[in-house]
């Protein structure tokens, strides 16, 4: 007998199923049966695989590992100040250092856009993210949007980055599983889970007070300070949203910005054709389909043949499912650069060529006298640690015409400083002028102005209503 039988005999004859003479005993067939399968598990053992991780890797791991590297930590030296208060802006304990700010986002143009919230940056001196390889990069403010707590910046030198892709607007199942990656408490890329539990939520912000965001997607995914800004995955990799908020005093209530509020307001953020200094002559459809909705005589669009009612489906190399694309393929264009257009028309395919015109260059000095009444010039480092002011992002006031400033109680002067255009710190002359370069006569625009006299610091909230027919200064 070999020694498998012979243990398989003694295991049975242990058991009680077999008799002495070896056969199995009355009605213990069955109890044989499994007793046999049960020593057959011992005598061939499963294959146990020597690497398990094609059997843990979830759709959850596969969206972490796949787009991390779109995930920045958004990070700056913080002002923190009541509401109107100088010091917003001045230093007023040399000896307190200052908090950093913490905060997510993630790029949405390899050339270095990146979308977070308002509220991450706004009281922010010098924004910096740290990327995916632990570089760390400053990162420019581009533009705000106080009402829907969304912000723009660019992250300069940063080489190529990798661009998340949006989800469709509306395209969202309560149920569906969504992957989170932030930056909670500074604890770069954590991931978390969980389900959307709920669209459509509308709901205050803690952190920016007044402001309701309505069109708010639900999860209960972890979220925690430092999340904000993070994007919200469903499992194909696409971005649904950008966390927001969290409800406080409760548990496993996260609110984030849709895809669908991205959508709306990030082309007139990126501002392409005016950043750029180029004209396309197009009007695109605010949303869905890259339809265009009017051609402008005699401009590009008019010469190369395109017309109302044409959808664009590729500009240059980049395919252009919404209209969000093409403002994202025409990032970094030049004036004369020729794009091929692939474009549908009453259901036929036909290409063309847009070769692009240039918009007329900026005069930063005429547009501040126009649009705010002001000659402005650098604001020197020294300067700004002489007026005692925490960062030199402002713009020196050399002359002040008083025909705008008419009816404001305290006006600005020469010497003073612009250190706020709404939302925005405007960095030097140039910036401030693209900042107001599109206020037409009788718009408003809220602007904070410093004073230093002497050991006395002061901050100027001026609520400005340009002028039906300035003069010039």
């Amino acid at each position: 007998m070999s020694r498998s039988a012979r243990h398989l005999s003694e295991a049975l004859t242990t058991l009680g199923l077999v008799c002495q003479g070896g056969t199995l005993r009355t009605g213990s067939r069955a109890t044989a049966l499994v007793g046999l399968l049960w020593l057959a598990s011992f005598a061939h053992p499963a294959e146990v695989p020597s690497d398990t991780r094609p059997l843990r890797r979830t759709p959850v791991v596969e969206v972490f590992e796949n787009w991390k590297e779109s995930v920045v930590f958004v990070t700056g030296p913080l002002a923190r100040a009541e509401k109107q208060s100088p010091a917003e802006f001045f230093v007023t304990d040399p000896k307190r250092p200052l908090e950093n700010s913490m905060g997510t986002g993630f790029v949405i143009h390899e050339s270095g856009y990146v979308v977070t919230n308002a509220h991450s940056v706004e009281k922010t001196l010098a924004t910096v993210v740290t990327l995916a390889d632990r570089r760390q990069a400053p990162a420019d403010v581009v533009a705000v949007r106080h009402d829907q707590d969304l912000a723009l910046l660019r992250v300069e030198g940063s080489g190529p980055l990798k661009a998340v892709r949006l989800a469709r607007s509306d395209d969202f199942l309560v149920g569906e599983t969504v992957v989170v990656i932030a930056n909670p408490h500074g604890l770069l890329h954590t991931c978390t889970s969980g389900v959307l539990s709920a669209i459509g939520r509308a709901t205050h912000l803690a952190d920016v007070p007044g402001v309701t965001l309505q069109d708010m997607i639900q999860s209960d995914a972890g979220i925690n300070p430092g999340s904000s800004g993070g994007p919200w995955f469903n499992v194909a990799g696409e971005v649904m949203g950008m966390t927001a908020s969290m409800k406080k005093d409760a548990e496993n209530i996260a609110f984030a910005i849709s895809t669908t509020t991205l959508r709306r307001f990030l082309p007139a953020m990126l501002d392409v054709e005016r950043r750029y200094r180029i004209v396309s002559g197009l009007a695109i459809a605010g949303d869905g389909a890259c339809a265009v909705q009017k051609v402008l005589p005699d401009s590009p669009a008019a010469r190369a043949g395109l017309r109302p009612g044409d959808t664009i489906v590729q500009l240059a190399d980049r395919r252009t499912p919404t209209s969000l694309d093409l403002h994202l393929a025409l990032v970094g264009r030049k004036p004369g650069e020729a794009l091929a257009v692939q474009f549908t028309r009453e259901g036929t395919t036909q290409t063309t060529s847009l070769v692009l015109a240039e918009r007329p260059k900026l005069d930063a000095k005429r547009v501040l006298q126009e649009k705010l009444g002001i000659e402005g010039t650098v604001l020197d480092p020294n300067q700004a640690k002489a007026m005692g002011l925490l960062s030199a992002r402002a713009v020196l006031v050399a002359a002040v015409n008083d025909a705008f400033y008419g009816k404001v109680q305290h006006k600005p002067q020469p010497g003073d400083v612009l250190a706020r255009i709404g939302p925005m710190r405007p960095r030097n002359p140039e910036h401030a002028a693209e900042l107001v370069e599109t206020l037409q006569p009788g718009e408003a625009v809220d602007l904070v102005y410093l004073r230093r006299r002497e050991n006395t610091a002061t901050r100027i909230d001026v609520h400005l209503v340009l002028p039906a027919a300035p003069d010039s200064p």
